[in-house]
C-alpha cells in the first residue's frame, strides 16, 4: 500500500499542477456520483443549512470536487517547492496573529486543504507551528503523513499522551493547532450545538486553554474559484476562565460556533460525510442537562 501511494505521489510531483488539479476534479465528480453516503450526506446538508435539494447537491458536489483536488494536493505536497506553496496560498487577516514568541492555540477544521494549511503556515507565520493530530493506520501511513506534514518544519504531535509536550510547546511561546470538528467518544469531550444538533466535541483544547491562558485564534482555509487557497486568522477567543466544568464546556461551545458561521458561509468546503453527531447523550446525561437549565 505505501509503496502505491509514494508512486501516486511521485506521479503527481511530476505533472503539471493543471493536470494534477484536474486529475482531482474527475475523482471528485465520481465520488459526488458514485461515492459512499451520498443519500446521506444529501440529507445531512439539507437538515443543518435548510436548503432544498437542487442547492444541497450542488453544495455536494462542490464538497467532493474539493475533496478529490485537496487529495491529489496532499499528493503533491512531498514535491512542492517554496514558489509554489507562495503562489498557491494566502492569507487574510494574519496581521491579527501574535507576534513570535506569543503562545498561540489554533482552532482548525477540515475546509479547503486543512493539510496544506497545516503543512505550510512556517511560510506565512512567523512562529513555531505545532499540529494536534489523530495517529493514522497502518504506522507505515502515519510515518508517510508525519514526514509529509513536517517537511517545512512543523511538528506533529499525537493526541493521546503527549499533554507534557503540548504544555512544553506553549511555554515556548509558539503555535499550537487543534482541529476540533469531528465527532467525540463521551469520554473525550463535552456536548455543544452544532447545526442546532447535539455533538459531542473534544474539551481537550478547551481545557489547554484554562490552564495556560492562552487565547484561541480560528483558522480556516478554503479554496477560491481559482483553486488556490485563502486562509482567514479571525478574531481571538478568549480561554476559559477556570477549569471549571461549564467554563470548559463555553469555551468549547464558542470554538465550534466560530467553526459553524464558517462552514454556513462556505458548505462546500466542509466534509459532510463526517458522522458528526455520531455520538449522542445517554438519558441520565440528558436527564442531567434537563435538572441544570431547571435550577437555572
Amino acid at each position: 500500500m505505501i509503496l502505491f501511494l509514494k508512486s501516486l505521489s511521485w506521479i503527481c510531483g511530476h505533472l503539471p499542477l493543471s493536470v494534477v488539479l484536474a486529475a482531482g476534479r474527475g475523482i471528485g465528480r465520481l465520488s459526488a456520483l458514485f461515492g459512499r453516503r451520498r443519500k446521506e450526506v444529501l440529507e445531512r446538508i439539507q437538515s443543518c443549512l435548510g436548503v432544498d435539494q437542487a442547492e444541497a447537491k450542488k453544495i455536494r458536489k462542490g464538497m467532493y470536487l474539493n475533496l478529490g483536488m485537496t487529495a491529489v494536493e496532499v499528493l503533491r505536497l512531498p514535491y512542492m517547492t517554496e514558489d509554489e506553496v507562495r503562489a498557491r496560498i494566502r492569507y487574510e487577516g494574519a496581521e491579527k496573529a501574535p507576534a513570535r514568541g506569543t503562545s498561540t492555540i489554533g482552532l482548525v477544521a477540515h475546509t479547503g486543504n486543512w493539510e496544506l494549511l497545516a503543512a505550510t503556515t512556517s511560510f506565512f507565520i512567523d512562529n513555531e507551528m505545532n499540529v494536534v493530530v489523530k495517529a493514522q493506520k497502518p504506522a507505515a501511513l502515519n510515518d508517510w503523513m508525519i514526514k509529509t506534514r513536517s517537511r517545512w518544519g512543523t511538528k506533529i504531535h499525537d493526541r493521546r499522551g503527549s499533554i507534557r509536550e503540548i504544555l512544553r510547546v506553549l511555554r515556548n511561546g509558539e503555535i499550537l493547532a487543534f482541529i476540533l470538528d469531528q465527532n467525540a467518544k463521551r469520554n473525550w469531550g463535552v456536548f455543544v450545538d452544532f447545526f442546532g444538533r447535539t455533538a459531542c466535541t473534544s474539551d481537550g483544547l478547551s481545557e489547554i486553554a484554562a490552564r495556560t491562558g492562552v487565547d484561541t485564534y480560528p483558522v480556516f482555509c478554503r479554496r477560491l474559484p481559482d483553486h488556490n487557497l485563502l486562509v482567514t486568522v479571525r478574531d481571538p477567543i478568549p480561554p476559559p476562565q477556570s477549569r471549571a466544568p461549564e467554563e470548559v464546556r463555553a469555551h468549547t461551545q464558542a470554538c465550534t460556533k466560530a467553526i459553524e458561521d464558517f462552514v454556513r458561509a462556505h458548505p462546500d468546503q466542509w466534509i459532510w460525510m463526517h458522522r458528526r453527531w455520531r455520538t449522542q447523550p445517554e438519558a441520565a446525561d440528558t436527564k442531567e442537562s434537563v435538572e441544570k437549565n431547571e435550577d437555572a
